[in-house]
């Protein structure tokens, strides 16, 4: 799994928590009753992925925000224009659950859970990169923020820092 791919995965996931939102009352109250079943996009110049190239372009759609069950696609364009798509379906209680290829087979795990309005979600790649990410959603509902560190396959450490922009669906 590439860097960008195990930053990205699971990025749904974070929509998983209703209840997720901004550190303002307010904000937290509002996020709280917005749907995050939507598509999103991932924000080229405002996202650092690490040392990989970014992908041409990236959607996350989240399919179900559901506690018991939290379910999202990913369909990426690679920088060298190779299409692939990845999903994940799951409850929010904090065990791993394997990130499926376009055909199914397994590419990785991930868990999330909530901590009061912030996702918290980690990843596992089947080379041994981690990431530990904290996923909020803006006051208004139409942009998440992802903020995760990491260690890659050879024991270096990443930083990831993604942002969506919600472009479909019902607030």
């Amino acid at each position: 799994m590439t860097r960008h791919k195990i930053a990205c995965v699971g990025f749904a996931l974070l929509m998983g928590g209703v209840a997720i939102g901004s550190t303002q009352m307010a904000a937290q109250t509002n996020a709280a009753k917005m749907s995050s079943v939507a598509a999103w996009q991932l924000d080229l110049a405002g996202s650092e992925l690490g040392p990989d190239p970014k992908p041409a372009s990236l959607t996350l759609t989240i399919l179900s925000d559901k506690p018991d069950l939290c379910s999202w696609r990913v369909d990426v364009v690679e920088s060298n224009q190779n299409k692939a798509s990845y999903q994940w379906s799951g409850p929010k209680d904090g065990k791993l659950y394997p990130v499926k290829s376009g055909d199914g087979q397994a590419m990785g795990k991930e868990s999330i859970r909530n901590e009061g309005d912030v996702l918290v979600r980690h990843v596992e790649s089947p080379d041994g990169e981690t990431l530990d990410s904290r996923a909020t959603l803006s006051a208004d509902g139409n942009m998440i923020t992802d903020d995760g560190v990491g260690k890659a396959a050879d024991g270096k450490a990443i930083k990831m820092h993604a942002v969506y922009h919600r472009v479909t669906g019902k607030k």
